[in-house]
């Protein structure tokens, strides 16, 4: 929009109205995709026969419709700028009256366009016409049009309803409409629109955010473009000043043996000068794409601007579609690089050109190098190594090795961010690198030598957790993310923690790092107690619900599908679906068995009794399944681990009452890891310790600085991570082993 106090004639040039093909004034100036405007004739001259134009300024190619250049979107800003340019032009030459051409003007019609005297004013508010007219006093006018251009501009009709005016923009197709369209083709049960001030000024807001970045953009492509100019220009004097070395030598000796210094000397010229057209090529081509770049970042703000500054709501919004496309994809452009080349190039010359026949070499690069070792994975707090070595190694002699190598090392870290690389040079044709990582992920190391890549960089290195405690979360409490009495902890699907929460009533769900991401709460679930869940292939959730003695199935996201087991089970706690059959195993610690369902709620078979025998359990608590359908359930009453197959078949046992290796105190949470490794928790020896899918003793995973307090359920990570409720301490710990 034009702002208080503007000139038109003194801020827009007169040739901002010039076609910029026949440098004449724009006669129905069409605009392209690109935002650059000309006449339509013109347009019509450059299309070639297969339906397409190449953009005059960009140079980029833009296909017609059927409709050919006809087709092409009329550029309304510059058309009604061109008519107010013309009306504004002809104020200043004249004030007759444009209705009796005798009488002096006193009004203006800014629909009409015209200046009327007081007797044609009268007789002008008589003429029948179905536009409505606004006429300002002549100077109410000129005061109007040197504040706000944009005010007096005539008004825009309809494309459709030539006698109705734009009024609002509708949002669902995109194009500025009249009072009549609301009514007949954009009904507002179908469309979404708005008054067409209120949707300039919401886009003029969006604009002024974009061209923000557009001047970012413009800035880099300068500065990157005064870089590469800077290389290009020390390039030229680099080249300048070792031609004049190597020729000052050449005439030094060239008494003693003309003809085969001439001849030794000239293949050097070439090589180097050769070397250097190569490079020159290339900055050249970095230089016309980013002076391209930059122009077309230029052209488009400056466009973008003088329209929001003098273009009214329906010429912004007519252009709005073109506008977001071109600002679109202008942000796109790479603007921040480094040159292409380096300007690395010397002349080593020999002064014994009769023992070695030869004036010297050229070197444009001092070693190739290539990433001859990396430690591929190391763990978070370690030291990444990596060696380079010459790959032209056994050309070059010791004292040239590492004869001006320019060695940069960065490590790009899975946040985006970088850290600095230590560079060793060992003075044998190798180079280590060293750096020390705190961010658990996939790093990126990349190293080059004059500013070119080495043979086998970028090299990807993987940094794993620390063993032991890796971190934990949550802390007691009844909000989000704080726990009251947890018990079991169940992997999801997809690498996420669920949490049951006795007391608190509730499931949470984490990442594996501790960020919270959403709550399962059944409101039409009263006495909601979850002691544990599974979660099936189809991502259901199956729930223990110890307060209503049940089964809850809920969805991925928490929406209650079915409950089954109530009036069968009187105490269920630990729950496990089995990867073979997918059968639902219950532990029902009051009646000291395991029941077993289908996933529609359809008891099968239950087993188990109360007692210490093999096959009895005294309060069993959970139980998890192996990749062939083995059943591993924790007996705690009897401080033992019972194994049993798909069918509830007594197969094994392991553990006995204590405190030492394979002994156990209580066994609360027991899981298995994709290796086969069997994961239990202890209640009252306050600990985690893993075994062999036999029994055997594996080791501790936690240690007793890690200050665990009754652990309660367990689960394991695909990268084998173990994730355990610490029941005493409200919280959630992780370990690494």
């Amino acid at each position: 929009m034009a702002s208080s106090g503007s000139q038109l004639p003194e801020e827009i040039d007169e040739n901002f109205l010039l076609c910029g093909i026949c440098c004449e004034r724009y006669k129905n100036p069409k605009i392209l995709p690109c935002l650059h405007s000309f006449c339509e004739p013109c347009l019509g001259k450059l299309a070639d026969e297969m339906g397409a134009i190449t953009c005059p300024v960009c140079r980029r190619v833009h296909e017609l419709t059927d409709n050919g250049v006809a087709g092409i979107q009329v550029n309304i800003f510059l058309n009604d700028l061109i008519t107010l340019f013309e009306q504004q032009k002809s104020v200043n030459t004249s004030k007759k009256c444009d209705g009796c051409e005798q009488g002096d003007a006193i009004n203006h019609c800014t629909v009409c366009s015209f200046d009327f005297c007081s007797n044609c004013v009268t007789i002008h508010g008589k003429l029948p016409t179905t536009k409505s007219h606004l006429l300002l006093g002549f100077d109410e006018y000129m005061a109007a049009k040197s504040a706000d251009p944009a005010s007096v501009q005539p008004p825009v009709y309809c494309n459709s309803h030539q006698d109705y005016q734009v009024e609002f923009y509708c949002d669902t197709c995109n194009t500025v409409i009249c009072l009549k369209c609301t009514a007949l083709d954009h009904p507002l049960t179908k469309h979404q629109y708005r008054c067409v001030k209120d949707a300039a000024k919401h886009f003029t807001e969006n604009l002024r955010v974009v061209i923000d970045k557009v001047k970012v953009k413009e800035t880099e492509a300068n500065n990157s473009k005064l870089k590469v100019q800077q290389i290009f220009e020390s390039l030229e004097k680099c080249f300048q000043r070792e031609e004049e070395s190597l020729r000052k030598h050449i005439r030094q000796i060239i008494d003693e043996i003309t003809r085969l210094i001439q001849e030794n000397g000239n293949k050097l010229l070439t090589e180097l000068k050769g070397e250097y057209e190569k490079r020159k090529v290339n900055l050249t081509a970095q230089l016309k794409e980013l002076d391209i770049a930059e122009s077309d970042l230029t052209s488009t703000r400056e466009y973008v601007e003088k329209l929001m500054h003098y273009g009214n709501a329906s010429q912004l919004m007519s252009a709005k579609r073109r506008v977001d496309h071109q600002t679109e994809e202008l942000l796109k452009v790479q603007t921040q690089v480094e040159p292409v080349e380096d300007d690395y190039m010397e002349f080593q010359q020999c002064d014994d050109f009769c023992r070695g026949k030869s004036l010297g070499t050229i070197k444009f690069i001092p070693t190739v190098y290539k990433v001859d070792s990396v430690t591929p994975t190391v763990r978070v707090g370690e030291d990444i190594t990596c060696t380079i070595r010459s790959a032209n190694e056994s050309s070059l002699n010791k004292e040239e090795v590492s004869y001006h190598v320019q060695v940069e090392a960065v490590m790009k870290t899975p946040n985006g961010n970088t850290q600095k690389v230590e560079v060793k040079d060992n003075e044998n044709g190798t180079m280590t690198l060293k750096t020390r990582v705190e961010v658990e992920g996939e790093h990126e190391l990349s190293v080059t030598v004059c500013k070119k890549p080495v043979e086998g960089s970028p090299v990807n290195i993987k940094v794993i957790a620390k063993k032991g405690l890796m971190c934990k979360f949550g802390e007691k409490g009844l909000g989000v993310g704080q726990f009251n009495d947890i018990r079991g902890v169940t992997m999801m699907g997809n690498g996420d923690v669920l949490v049951a929460e006795y007391n608190n009533q509730i499931l949470q769900n984490f990442t594996v790092n501790g960020r919270h991401r959403k709550m399962f709460k059944f409101a039409n679930v009263s006495n909601f107690h979850p002691y544990d869940a599974a979660v099936s292939v189809n991502g259901n959730v199956f729930t223990t619900d110890c307060g209503n003695n049940q089964v809850i199935v809920c969805d991925e996201n928490g929406e209650l599908i079915r409950c089954f087991g109530k009036g069968k089970i009187r105490g269920p706690i630990g729950i496990a679906i089995s990867p073979v059959n997918g059968r639902v195993y219950i532990v029902d610690y009051v009646a000291h068995c395991i029941h077993i369902y289908d996933q529609d709620g359809n008891h099968i078979k239950s087993f188990g009794s109360n007692g210490s025998q093999k096959g009895q359990f005294s309060n069993p608590w959970f139980v998890c399944i192996n990749t062939v359908g083995n059943v591993y359930v924790s007996d705690a009453g009897n401080y033992r681990i019972q194994v049993f197959n798909g069918d509830g078949y007594f197969l094994y046992t392991f553990g006995s009452h204590g405190s030492g290796d394979g002994q156990m105190n209580w066994p609360q949470g027991v899981a298995m890891d994709k290796h086969g490794y069997v994961y239990v928790t202890e209640y009252i020896n306050n600990r985690i310790v893993k075994y062999e899918s036999n029994g055997k003793f594996v080791c501790r995973i936690d240690d007793v600085s890690d200050g665990l307090s009754s652990p309660t359920g367990v689960c394991v990570t695909d990268d084998d991570r173990v994730i355990v409720a610490d029941n005493g301490n409200s919280c959630i710990k992780v370990f690494t082993q």
